[in-house]
């Protein structure tokens, strides 16, 4: 039983035509879609690249790259096959090309995805790499002779995301963020911090200067503020404020701000996706109607349409058995055994060979496709035999009837 039987009329199939048109065009502009939000992702991964410690985002602007210019590509084509094939004439031109069209725009469909799917997985990941790139950035932020586009990156990305420190301002308390070069170490003070700290690091109760929120109506010191405590009834996020720092951490900013990145990606893959899937069942609908249509031999007739002739379960049979045609046509060409037993056949005249060939035609078919292609070389090979007259058999009749001819002229 066919799978999504239908019955189309002339204008149906005009109609279904202009639609599936219009739908590739669609298609065309979210692939691209597709490939400018590549081109965003790949901007902001190079613009804190040196923040995030695991390249487990480089891979998604490649698959968008490569998903939106085969979905422009793709449906390109598609929408000048659905225009040519509303016509049953033009439709002849595009029969053999419509079948592995729908095979790639399946694939496609997947593909998309499975790419959706992976955005969601990164997403999962995105949270630890932004944690240990920030960390190692924190430690780094005093080098900034040896690097200095990393103290200027960690300090934007504080300034434009409103953000303070790794997960709040106090982290950075734990790391000397001071450069060596302003320190002078004949002072007590500084002297007294190098030596309470194991690692020798000067740890110190202030933070840079991008952690000051500009709006807050409270001034920012920076420094000494383990002396400055805030009222024990207010949040993190207030206590922050009150002094004049910024309220949330940079893994929670940047994450969220991958993490909508991420979101948009996977929603734009599946309007792509969806867009897909109704421009490949339509063209199915198309090609099989048309294809009914050339065997009816009536171009304004009605014609049946649908999506697979026999049903799931029966169509996976057919595949199963077609590849094990194939496969069995592999191994006979292969095996000594099943040669010589052909060619013991082949024995007698040329037009008993043909003879047999005719009547053997039923089984033969059943045999699968490589059996029907030897068949027909070898009727080829008969056929040119008896052009070339290359057969004792068919000239010995030809020149005894010949020399009878030619006696009898002779005798008259």
């Amino acid at each position: 039983m066919a799978v999504g039987r239908l019955v189309l009329t002339r204008s149906d199939r005009l109609s279904l035509a202009r639609v599936l048109v219009v739908l590739n065009w669609v298609s065309v502009a979210t692939g691209a879609v597709l490939l400018c939000v590549g081109v965003y992702l790949w901007a902001e991964l190079r613009r804190w690249e040196e923040l995030v410690s695991e390249d487990v985002l480089w891979a998604v602007p490649v698959v968008l790259f490569g998903t939106g210019l085969s979905v422009c590509v793709l449906n390109l084509t598609g929408a000048r096959i659905c225009l040519d094939c509303s016509d049953q004439n033009r439709f002849l031109r595009w029969k053999l090309v419509l079948a592995p069209y729908v095979g790639v725009s399946l694939l496609l469909t997947a593909g998309l995805l499975l790419a959706a799917a992976l955005c969601l997985c990164l997403g999962l990941r995105l949270d630890s790499a932004v944690e240990a790139g920030l960390s190692s950035a924190m430690r780094r932020y005093k080098d900034s002779d040896l690097n200095p586009g990393l103290k200027t990156r960690l300090d934007l990305l504080q300034i434009h995301l409103s953000c303070c420190g790794k997960d709040q301002y106090q982290d950075w308390f734990r790391v000397q963020w001071v450069p060596d070069r302003y320190l002078d170490r004949t002072k007590a003070g500084v002297q007294d911090r190098i030596r309470s700290n194991v690692g020798g690091a000067y740890l110190s109760d202030s933070v840079p200067f991008s952690c000051c929120d500009p709006a807050s109506p409270w001034p920012c010191p920076q420094t000494g503020l383990t002396a400055r405590p805030a009222p024990h009834f207010l949040s993190e996020v207030q206590s922050s404020r009150s002094l004049g720092l910024w309220g949330r951490g940079c893994r929670e900013a940047l994450g969220r701000h991958y993490w909508s990145i991420l979101q948009l990606i996977s929603f734009s893959f599946m309007s792509v996706w969806a867009f897909e899937l109704l421009v490949v069942t339509g063209v199915r609908y198309l090609q099989t109607s048309m294809e009914n249509l050339v065997l009816l031999g009536d171009p304004l007739s009605d014609s049946e349409a649908w999506i697979l002739e026999n049903g799931l379960c029966e169509t996976a049979r057919h595949n199963l058995r077609v590849i094990k045609n194939l496969s069995k046509c592999y191994h006979d060409d292969d095996d000594p055994t099943w040669t010589a037993n052909q060619r013991g056949r082949r024995g007698g005249t040329a037009n008993q060979r043909e003879r047999r060939d005719v009547m053997n035609q039923p089984e033969r078919e059943e045999n699968g496709l490589c059996e029907t292609a030897r068949h027909n070389l070898r009727v080829i090979k008969s056929l040119s035999k008896c052009y070339h007259g290359d057969d004792p058999n068919l000239d010995q009749p030809i020149r005894e009837g010949g020399r009878s001819q030619s006696e009898r002229e002779g005798g008259v």
